[in-house]
């Protein structure tokens, strides 16, 4: 009774918001027009009065037309007051019904979740110790009830924790790939119970590490690979990764994961409430916040009919930022690079940086090869080296080359064609490249790792004619 109660409070508290919300809407809307409307009025009043002024008009005949005209200008600015205060009042009361259902959460999840979860752990332990199979099942359908409405505790909170902006994105480096195969190894178990096929697909275009929100990427992909066990009996469930329009200069890709089954589908009239918190779909507030984490992540989640049946939910996330690999990582390739395969026939490479490590990284990578390598701290010196010899690659530190307004790449450029890869500490997206002039070709993290070293200068340096 206690739980059923609370529940009932918290589903009060929202349908209160819900319509103090609404109300808010239309009466703010309303008076937005009419205080537009007295607004013009006024300033038409005020024209009149001025012009009446500059002709002299002010004749005793006329001074009762003025006077009426001041005194309506005089109502209108009591009105426009008024209106004014009633959409404050209505702004205050939204506000304050905000802080009660944001307070009364906090204390929920308190208050719900010690009693569902001491709910859920005896239940447990009635099912492994009653020997009644009738009675144990009583108690799983306990756990298994317990746990549901936990989990929709936590999606209620979690909703309002959005709406009210307390959601937080947590950035960092992560293996995508091997993040979306613990989720369907962890699935496996019960796609297999159904006889269900559960599979995962990665094109080779997708890099491993990129910076993402891996808490929320996890959710909402496993949410979606649970929806489509759940609702399909037959065939498959698979899981679809790829990527497109690499952006070298913001060092970024486009990332798509894609959720495909051969289950039930949705039916036409649902299609367009899919997404919506409290329709009438079970599903729905799951797939809710599920989009609405993805908005926040500045991407978006579509769904669309399989053909010939199923569901087929995308996650989209434009402008992941690819990470770049250090040599405080682990670089399992570093002895088994050799620098001499990269331009046999030679080729001349300039470093730009103050920094002593990653001149001497790059030195000591191209020693004893048909590689030049030179050194400057200052980009005057660099541009004056540019313009007396040819290069053909430039690793240029990027704060250098963003500085003063991204001029000096506009002066490289200029001089030279040779391909740029910048050498970053911080993250690409932290810089302003827009403006940035020369031929970006790639970026390397410092300190240098010698086999993102080698990598890069393959590719750059072995596609020279």
């Amino acid at each position: 009774m206690y739980l059923y109660d609370e529940l009932i409070i918290l589903g009060l508290i929202f349908i209160d918001v819900v319509i103090i919300f609404y109300i808010y809407k239309s009466f703010k809307n309303k008076y937005k027009s009419q205080i537009k409307e007295l607004q013009k009025q006024i300033a038409i009043s005020n024209k009149k009065e001025f012009t009446m002024i500059q002709e002299g008009r002010y004749a005793d005949t006329k001074k009762s037309f003025v006077v009426e005209q001041i005194k309506k200008m005089e109502a209108l600015e009591k009105e426009l007051a008024k209106q004014k205060k009633r959409v404050y009042d209505i702004k205050t009361i939204a506000k304050e019904a905000s802080d009660i259902k944001s307070k009364f959460l906090s204390n929920v999840k308190t208050e719900l979740r010690t009693p569902i979860n001491e709910i859920i752990i005896n239940a447990d332990i009635l099912k492994q110790e009653l020997q009644d199979t009738q009675k144990a099942d009583y108690a799983q359908n306990i756990f298994k009830a317990g746990n549901q409405l936990l989990e929709l505790v936590n999606k209620i909170i979690r909703s309002t924790n959005m709406q009210n902006n307390s959601f937080k994105i947590e950035e960092h480096a992560v293996d995508i790939v091997k993040l979306i195969s613990d989720i369907i190894d962890e699935e496996r178990n019960d796609a297999v119970k159904k006889g269900l096929q559960l599979s995962m697909q990665v094109d080779q275009n997708v890099p491993h590490s990129l910076i993402v929100d891996a808490k929320k990427v996890k959710e909402i992909v496993k949410n979606l690979v649970q929806n489509a066990i759940k609702f399909t009996n037959e065939g498959y469930v698979k899981v679809i990764m790829s990527a497109d329009q690499a952006n070298i200069l913001k060092n970024s890709i486009n990332l798509s994961i894609t959720v495909q089954d051969s289950g039930i589908g949705v039916e036409a009239i649902n299609q367009k409430k899919i997404f919506e918190a409290f329709s009438n779909e079970n599903i729905a507030l799951g797939l809710s916040i599920n989009k609405k984490m993805a908005q926040l992540m500045h991407g978006d989640m579509t769904f669309k009919n399989n053909t010939p049946k199923g569901s087929v939910f995308t996650l989209y996330l434009p402008s992941i930022e690819i990470a770049l690999n250090d040599s405080t990582l682990t670089c399992k390739d570093d002895t088994n690079v050799d620098f001499s395969l990269i331009r046999p026939s030679g080729a001349n490479i300039m470093v730009i940086d103050d920094d002593n490590r990653t001149k001497n990284v790059v030195q000591k990578s191209f020693y004893n090869t048909a590689v030049s390598v030179y050194v400057y701290e200052s980009a005057r010196k660099a541009i004056e080296k540019l313009k007396e010899s040819p290069f053909d690659m430039i690793l240029i530190d990027i704060d250098i080359l963003c500085s003063e307004h991204s001029a000096i790449s506009k002066v490289i450029a200029s001089i030279s064609d040779a391909p740029i890869v910048t050498l970053v500490t911080t993250r690409v997206k932290d810089k302003d490249l827009d403006s940035v002039k020369a031929d970006i070709a790639g970026h390397l993290k410092k300190p240098i790792c010698e086999a993102e070293l080698f990598k890069i200068s393959l590719q750059i340096l072995n596609s020279l004619k």
